[in-house]
């Protein structure tokens, strides 16, 4: 594992789920005046998958989407139009800037559950797939 991609891939789906998601807030850290609904990113776990002769990873992230609606409905449509973007042409990322190419993406579970108090908490976990392009068959 010669780089970590998580921020790099923060940073892209941050700015993509805000340019896209009207009416929600998306968050890399909640300002305590936020009301929800609003969307953070959970836990990211970086799997190295290298090859001889090229630099992998295979990155699992955590979408949670914050609601204070006392039913579900609300968390579950915000998770469709989030899975719908990220299952599109549209959710695709360019990561170039950083050093990063995509490869490929999957929604791998959704749930829903509620919170201790008001609300749910809706997880969505990504997993997408990685290459180093800044690395080549003599940096591994």
């Amino acid at each position: 594992m010669l780089r970590l991609p998580n921020n790099a891939l923060q940073k892209a789906l941050i700015k993509l789920l805000k340019e896209k998601m009207q009416g929600v807030s998306v968050y890399d850290f909640v300002p305590i005046e936020a009301t929800p609904p609003y969307i953070t990113l959970g836990s990211i776990v970086v799997t190295d998958q290298s090859t001889k002769t090229e630099d992998n990873y295979k990155v699992d992230m955590q979408i949670n989407i914050w609601s204070e609606y006392e039913g579900r409905y609300e968390i579950n449509h915000i998770a469709q139009q989030v899975i719908s973007l990220l299952c599109s042409p549209d959710g695709y990322m360019d990561l170039s800037a950083d050093g990063f190419a995509m490869y490929r993406a999957k929604i791998d579970t959704y749930e829903a559950y509620p919170e201790d108090g008001d609300g749910y908490n809706g997880a969505i976990t990504y997993e997408v797939h990685l290459k180093n392009t800044k690395a080549n068959a003599d940096d591994i």
